[in-house]
């Protein structure tokens, strides 16, 4: 079987969806033929198991759908899968796809959830929706989803795109995955009093709330006195410095590190080191470094923009509301929490993760989707 991915860019910048792909063509690509197309970034990501193909960045219209449909007639896929929506690049891979007769998956990664379609709503979500993304969401024989709310999401916006034509989805839920047993576990829980946030840096993620949190239970010789909050990850520079800003004025700049983009070793030294992993974000349609903070064995702090509300059942985290209060009392949990308790946490969410999201088990559920549309 021959599989062709479309996605934005390999671009380490572009965060979980890349690395998404390049954690699920290492096992897809020993089950198949795979196939990446992307438009050239700086900072790719390596893929070892596909081959990649590359279009131009152009406002070219014409001339980016001429060489799409060169790649795919030069490729002939049994099935194409766009990942990503919104910008019209994303949106025509899936149309000119299914046009020219191949079926088609989509992927939205969590940009169908309701916090990012009300972003911009008026002023760009209604207009793409018009001109071109209801288009390549009715043009998907499978609609892709990581976690049950994600697929709630998705067919709460067809039934709104419905007012307009009809639509009949057929919506699959596939977890996202990592190669578990590549990662090294932690092997001591005594308090290092590191917290750790470790993601893209943007108004989603709710940065702001962690820091407002960090700074209640600081201040006055409070519970986290004494604690240093990492904040790895790139973002737009003008809303870091706005952030940076926000902790001189919240008294914790003494307290807060900014490290910028981590990743390889280093990425994974940050979640064994850190006693408590942090995801306070407002949307997400899985969270992958959820999965890693666990898989290293760190407990981890989240919020239920998330669907990982496992973490409350299985007793190796907090997935809370998206609130200042439910993550400060989360905290407070936290800090209550014995170290014997921590250790119990952590080897309860690397089981967790072993169990249910090991990469070559979803590698094997995208290979048995794709049987169902080529067959």
């Amino acid at each position: 079987m021959r599989v062709l991915h479309y996605i934005p860019s390999m671009s380490r910048q572009d965060g979980g969806t890349s690395m998404y792909m390049q954690q699920l063509s290492d096992s897809l690509g020993g089950m198949l033929e795979l196939h990446i197309v992307a438009h050239r970034a700086q900072d790719e990501l390596p893929v070892r198991h596909a081959q990649m193909h590359y279009l131009s960045r152009t406002w070219k219209v014409w001339r980016v759908r001429a060489d799409y449909l060169k790649l795919l007639d030069e490729i002939r896929p049994d099935v194409v899968h766009v990942n990503c929506c919104w910008q019209p690049y994303f949106a025509y891979a899936a149309i000119w796809a299914k046009e020219a007769g191949f079926p088609v998956v989509l992927s939205p990664h969590g940009m169908l959830e309701p916090w990012i379609v009300g972003r911009h709503y008026w002023t760009r979500k209604v207009p793409s929706l018009l001109v071109y993304q209801r288009r390549a969401l009715f043009a998907a024989d499978v609609v892709h989803a990581t976690a049950e709310s994600e697929r709630q999401h998705i067919e709460a916006i067809g039934q709104y795109c419905s007012l307009l034509s009809e639509w009949h989805p057929r919506i699959q839920v596939i977890g996202n995955g990592i190669d578990v047993g590549s990662i090294e576990m932690k092997t001591s829980w005594h308090r290092s009093r590191k917290l750790l946030f470790l993601s893209r840096v943007h108004p989603k993620k709710g940065i702001d709330m962690l820091l407002q949190a960090f700074s209640d239970l600081q201040k006055d010789h409070g519970p986290l006195s004494g604690y240093t909050l990492l904040i790895a990850g790139d973002g737009d520079p003008s809303y870091v410095n706005g952030l940076k800003s926000n902790c001189k004025s919240l008294g914790v700049e003494p307290h807060v590190e900014w490290l910028g983009g981590v990743y390889g070793d280093r990425k994974w030294a940050l979640y064994r080191e850190a006693d408590l992993f942090i995801l306070p974000t407002h949307s997400e349609n899985f969270g992958i470094v959820v999965a890693e903070a666990l898989a290293s064995g760190t407990p981890v702090l989240t919020t239920k923009g998330t669907p990982w509300d496992l973490l409350n059942k299985e007793q190796c985290g907090w997935c809370v509301d998206v609130t200042l209060d439910a993550i400060k009392s989360a905290l407070l949990s936290f800090v209550n929490t014995d170290e014997d308790k921590l250790q119990q946490m952590g080897l309860r969410g690397r089981r967790l993760v072993e169990e249910n999201y090991d990469i070559r088990e979803i590698a094997g559920d995208f290979v048995k989707m794709y049987e169902s549309l080529w067959c």
